[in-house]
């Protein structure tokens, strides 16, 4: 018999209550990370990624913000029914850290790097000030920035994009915390050093056995960090799987449109003029595909009510085009 799940996200709806009415932001069937594995979570801007973190940490707004039903659970326990004094004493850094896109909106400016991480351990790991000064020398070295000594004597804005984001990441892992959230941190920086904070995460998630939650709106950065991954559009998932299969052999066509966006070769070029958009959406009733009026390959069948559809072992996708005939009335 498998053992219990360590994160689990379950038939999740959240609302927004706006002057238009009630509107759906998030309506996740599921999500499921094993402890020390990485999960990416794939979309573009406005699809909920960032909706789905605050909802897990409990800092999304209540109200505009309702949710509807379902359950986000941790080692078992359902974080959505917990007071937010327990979720800041008991979950919040210790247990799940948020690494956050842009540092400099959470890098105190007036403190230097020494005095915020010391401060972060003595909170959450009972340390003195010398034991704390000494794990935070050893937070830097671990996210591998060079001379630890001088960058606690730094000042954020005295380092670079790069150094600021490790940084945040040594931040996050300072907490204790075995759960990270990774809300698009390299957004703000050059191909480059993107390529060496992927490589930094994937390396803490293996060595320090940490679970990874990689939200992103480029596949590509998925692809280097991720076990498992999810396409989320519209606040639905609409492809999971493990992450080649999901990225080498995509279904939906949300999914193969996201991998063409940056083109390889002028033959996977998304011809901008066959992008015609319909008046109205099938999907905004919630009967219809989200993506019927951006999709290339919509039918009439389309219009109907889409189920998560399994094609392989760990390989599902919401599109009625990958049902059998037999089983379309």
């Amino acid at each position: 018999m498998s053992s219990k799940v360590y994160f689990h996200i379950k038939d999740l709806k959240i609302n927004f209550k706006s002057f238009e009415g009630e509107k759906t932001v998030l309506n996740i069937d599921e999500i499921r990370i094993d402890r020390g594995k990485s999960y990416g979570i794939i979309g573009e801007s406005g699809t909920g990624k960032t909706v789905l973190a605050l909802s897990i940490l409990k800092l999304l707004q209540m109200p505009p913000g309702r949710v509807v039903r379902g359950e986000i659970s941790l080692e078992g326990e359902n974080l959505l029914n917990m007071s937010q004094k327990r979720m800041q004493s008991e979950i919040r850094g210790k247990k799940i850290s948020m690494i956050f896109q842009d540092p400099m909106s959470t890098l105190n400016p007036v403190f230097n790097i020494g005095d915020q991480i010391i401060k972060v351990i003595m909170e959450n790991q009972n340390l003195n000030k010398r034991d704390a000064y000494s794990k935070a020398v050893e937070m830097i070295n671990t996210v591998k920035l060079p001379d630890a000594e001088n960058i606690m004597k730094k000042y954020p804005h005295e380092l670079s994009g790069g150094q600021r984001q490790r940084v945040i990441i040594a931040l996050a892992l300072s907490c204790g915390a075995q759960f990270i959230i990774a809300d698009e941190p390299t957004r703000n920086l050059d191909v480059t050093i993107q390529a060496g904070i992927l490589k930094l995460i994937r390396e803490l998630q293996k060595n320090l056995k940490v679970t990874v939650l990689f939200i992103a709106n480029n596949p590509g950065l998925v692809s280097a960090t991720c076990d498992d991954t999810a396409i989320l559009y519209k606040g639905e998932i609409v492809e999971r799987g493990k992450t080649r299969e999901v990225l080498k052999n995509a279904k939906h066509p949300y999914t193969q449109m996201l991998l063409n966006a940056v083109p390889k070769n002028r033959k996977n070029e998304i011809d901008l003029n066959k992008l015609v958009f319909t008046e109205g959406n099938a999907g905004d009733d919630g009967k219809g595909c989200l993506y019927y009026d951006r999709c290339l390959k919509r039918q009439d069948k389309c219009r109907k009510k889409q189920e998560l559809l399994q094609l392989g072992e760990n390989h599902f996708v919401k599109c009625c085009l990958y049902k059998g005939d037999n089983d379309d009335e």
